[in-house]
C-alpha cells in the first residue's frame, strides 16, 4: 500500500478542514476547466486529476466511521460529479475500490490536479501538510511524487488562452464544413453550446452564437446553455449568453 491508499481520520468539526472543503467547492470550476480541456487533447496534459469526498455506511449514525477518499475519471454534468473510487476503504462496506460514484458538488471535500509535476488545489492536503514536521512533509511529498507549494498556500491552475484559440479556430472550421455542428446533440440532449458553456469556454460560445446556435435550446434536463454557465459561475460565458438569452 502506498501513500495514496492511506485514509486520514480527523474530527468532523475540524474548522480548518471544513474551511478547506468550502474553498474546494468554491474553486471547483478551475479544476473542472482543466479536466474538460483534456477532453479535447490528443495527449492529456493532466498527470493527476481527482476529487475527494466523505463516505460512510450510515451518515445518519454519528458513530458510523467517515472516510474521505479520492475519486478519479471525473466528469461533471452541472449538478453531479461522476467518477470512480480510487481508494480501498478501511472500514466501510457499502463502497469498494472501482465503484462508480455520483455526488453533488456540495459534498466535495477537495480536488487536486497536477500539471508539469506541480500540484494545484489540494486544500485539505495543505491543511494536513501544515501539521507535519519538515521530515514528515518530505516523506509525504515524495510518496505523492509531485511538487507542492508551501503548506500555507494553494495554487490554482491558469486557463490556457492559446489552447482556447486553437479550439476556437477548429470550431470555426468544423462549422464551415458542416453547419449541422451547431444543432447536433450529444449525451443528455446537450448541444455544443451547452457543453462549451459548462466548460467555461467563452470564445467558443461566441463562435457558436455567431454561427446561429440557439441560446434557448434545452437539453433533456430542461437546461439552457445559460443554466450550465451559471452552475459554475462562468461570468465571461454568462455575459456572452445573457444579451441573447
Amino acid at each position: 500500500m502506498d501513500e495514496h491508499d492511506f485514509v486520514v481520520y480527523h474530527k468532523g468539526d475540524d474548522p480548518a478542514l471544513r474551511k478547506a472543503a468550502t474553498q474546494a467547492q468554491n474553486t471547483f470550476k478551475h479544476f473542472w476547466y482543466q479536466v474538460a480541456t483534456d477532453f479535447n487533447r490528443i495527449i492529456p496534459a493532466l498527470e493527476f486529476a481527482c476529487v475527494k469526498a466523505p463516505f460512510s455506511d450510515d451518515f445518519s449514525d454519528s458513530d458510523s466511521p467517515v472516510e474521505h477518499m479520492w475519486i478519479g475519471e471525473i466528469d461533471f454534468d452541472g449538478v453531479q460529479i461522476h467518477g470512480t473510487l480510487l481508494n480501498i476503504p478501511n472500514q466501510l462496506v457499502y463502497v469498494q475500490e472501482g465503484d462508480t460514484i455520483r455526488l453533488p458538488l456540495l459534498q466535495l471535500s477537495d480536488w487536486l490536479c497536477v500539471l508539469d509535476d506541480q500540484a494545484y488545489g489540494g486544500y485539505s492536503v495543505q491543511v494536513l501538510r501544515s501539521r507535519m514536521n519538515a521530515q514528515e512533509r518530505q516523506r509525504h511529498d515524495a510518496a505523492w511524487g509531485f511538487n507542492f507549494p508551501p503548506p500555507d498556500s494553494v495554487l490554482l491552475p491558469e486557463r490556457s488562452t492559446e489552447f482556447e484559440q486553437v479550439c476556437q479556430n477548429l470550431l470555426v472550421e468544423q462549422i464551415a464544413e458542416d453547419s449541422a455542428t451547431i444543432t447536433q446533440t450529444y449525451e443528455a440532449g446537450r448541444t455544443l453550446l451547452h457543453l462549451m458553456s459548462l466548460y467555461g469556454r467563452a470564445s467558443s460560445v461566441r463562435v457558436l452564437l455567431n454561427a446561429g446556435a440557439l441560446p434557448t435550446a434545452k437539453c433533456d434536463r430542461g437546461w439552457t446553455p445559460l443554466d450550465y454557465a451559471s452552475s459554475l459561475g462562468w461570468d465571461d460565458v454568462i455575459s456572452e449568453l445573457q444579451p441573447v438569452a
